[in-house]
């Protein structure tokens, strides 16, 4: 969505298909369409008189929420422009929610993971965050990950962590997809569903990024931070799961967000095949195959050389023996 514009895109794919044959002569075709529609305007209902209306209706009604992700500077305060990362830093992830026209809610980040391809439903894969907040990769041994300090209480649409640079093992690709799944909640209603917990090694136990009750934490250790009574409600064609509360106050929305691809370099690897050549290396890298060839024609035509010159004087000497020796008649 824009300011004035809900923008829907989608592609119109062909795939050829010869049944019973190996081979095809016919290229595929993705068509790209994209649809604009005016978010602002003048309707009128006048021939339509509803007796009642849907609950559905008026809940969309409330507000439009829209759930992203984004790569940050340190600071916090500007987008980051690259995504090409080394082994050893730190990605800053801001999740973030446009609660335009709503009320006050506070953003949670149930689970995130990370895939090759954008599928984040991919075989290999790696959880960077589950069990409704539990950041996972923190408590790797050779991990920094961990969620930043408290958010200011004026922006509850955001949530911001650090996660330490990675690579998936044995793939040459160097690049990984993140997939986040957001999730809003009342502000006041902190509970082991709504939370973001970081592990601390030093003292072995999970801590909440907000608040002192290190109890709505407890369950990361046993990976399952479901409330004891979830019940499943349809919200705009698709089937969310909230406690009986929530469904009652119509307070919780929920959405998926990616990143990627991000590139992850191994830096120990860079520098080995871009650091510089000795001096030896150089000046074997500066011979060229046609100097090489020049210097080996030289070479020969300098032994023939040297072994015409022995020949000659080791002839001359044989001579000059025998003329010696040869008697002199008068």
């Amino acid at each position: 969505m824009t300011g004035d514009l809900l923008i829907y895109t989608t592609h119109l794919t062909h795939i050829p298909n010869y049944p019973g044959s190996v081979i095809v002569r016919t290229n595929g075709a993705v068509v790209p369409i994209e649809c604009r529609y005016f978010r602002k305007g003048n309707v009128s209902s006048n021939p339509i008189k509803p007796t009642w209306i849907p609950f559905f209706s008026t809940r969309s009604g409330e507000g439009h929420l829209s759930f992203s992700l984004h790569l940050m500077n340190g600071d916090w305060l500007t987008e980051r422009t690259s995504t090409v990362y080394s082994l050893g830093e730190l990605i800053h992830i801001e999740a973030s929610v446009s609660m335009a026209n709503h009320v006050s809610l506070k953003l949670y980040i149930d689970r995130c993971v990370a895939t090759l391809s954008p599928d984040k439903d991919s075989t290999l894969r790696y959880s960077i965050i589950d069990y409704n907040g539990c950041l996972l990769d923190s408590k790797a041994e050779d991990s920094f990950s961990t969620f930043v300090l408290p958010r200011d209480g004026r922006e509850p649409d955001k949530l911001q962590f650090d996660l330490d640079a990675f690579r998936f093992y044995g793939d040459e690709r160097s690049l990984i997809f993140i997939t986040c799944h957001l999730r809003v909640a009342a502000v006041d209603q902190g509970d082991s569903r709504n939370k973001a917990c970081t592990f601390q090694k030093l003292e072995h136990i999970w801590s909440p990024l907000e608040g002192s009750d290190s109890d709505i934490c407890a369950c990361c250790h046993v990976g399952n931070c479901r409330s004891t009574r979830e019940i499943l409600i349809p919200f705009r064609g698709r089937r969310d799961l909230a406690t009986e509360a929530e469904t009652e106050a119509g307070l919780e929305w929920e959405g998926e967000a990616s990143l990627g691809p991000l590139i992850i370099l191994d830096t120990g690897l860079t520098n080995l095949a871009t650091q510089p050549l000795t001096e030896g290396d150089g000046k074997m890298q500066e011979r060229s195959p046609s100097s090489v060839e020049s210097e080996l024609v030289v070479m020969v035509v300098l032994t023939v050389t040297a072994v015409c010159l022995i020949s000659a004087s080791l002839l001359a000497f044989f001579l000059y023996r025998r003329h010696k020796q040869t008697p002199i008649n008068w």
